[in-house]
């Protein structure tokens, strides 16, 4: 995909990731509808199923399963009318959890970091400074991914929904940019001759590595 497609697609992945955020929000707190608190706990799940149902090469499995949960969605919608606020609370929880899992996991056993495996998709081979420098990237990631989830528990377990809501909804994302734009910035003045790439190029690095993933 061109750079300009790239960009495009990030405005409106930007873009429904905002109206998604503004009705959880107005769902959980502002009392809007139960149906569409239900229906936007549902779409990560979705998501994730689409996810694999692209690069899974058992079809068939994928079908039933799909089948089953519409009819368990169908058979208990009412429950997730009334549920929706702890469902959300799972996908936010355990999503950070899993990716403080996913990057901490390749800083043990000799395993090489993932934003040392990112930068060798951008760049080849990587000399010491800069396998350095991955590294502590990576441990920054591994530590704001495990705060999010320690936060969201403390927040969500302890009643206080409206905060956690903001937590979810909005501080995350802010948070995840902001991550992006200060190591962007750290990175040139740690490494001012390292060859520049701007923030897209690290996600476009994430996305493919992703997208080669197998379930």
């Amino acid at each position: 995909m061109s750079g300009a497609g790239s960009r495009a697609c990030i405005a409106v992945g930007i873009a429904l990731s905002a109206a998604f955020a503004v009705l959880a929000h107005a769902a959980l707190v502002e009392g809007v509808s139960p149906a569409v608190g239900a229906a936007l706990s549902a779409i990560p799940l979705a998501l994730l199923a689409l996810w694999f149902a692209r690069r899974t090469h058992h079809r068939a499995a994928l079908v039933i399963v799909a089948a089953a949960v519409a009819l368990a969605l169908w058979l208990g919608w009412g429950s997730l009318e009334r549920h929706f606020p702890d469902l959300l609370f799972v996908e936010h929880a355990a999503s950070n959890l899993f990716l403080a899992a996913l990057f901490g996991r390749t800083l043990t056993g000799g395993r090489e970091p993932l934003i040392t495996t990112f930068a060798r998709l951008v760049h080849g081979n990587l000399p010491p400074e800069v396998l350095r420098y991955t590294r502590q990237v990576t441990i920054a990631w591994t530590l704001f991914f495990a705060a999010l989830f320690v936060a969201s528990c403390a927040l969500y377990l302890t009643g206080e929904r409206a905060a956690w809501s903001m937590l979810a909804n909005f501080a995350t994302p802010v948070g995840v940019g902001a991550m992006f734009a200060i190591e962007y910035v750290v990175r040139h003045r740690v490494l001012p001759n390292w060859e520049r790439v701007g923030i897209l190029g690290g996600v476009r690095a994430f996305s493919r590595h992703f997208s080669q993933a197998r379930p």
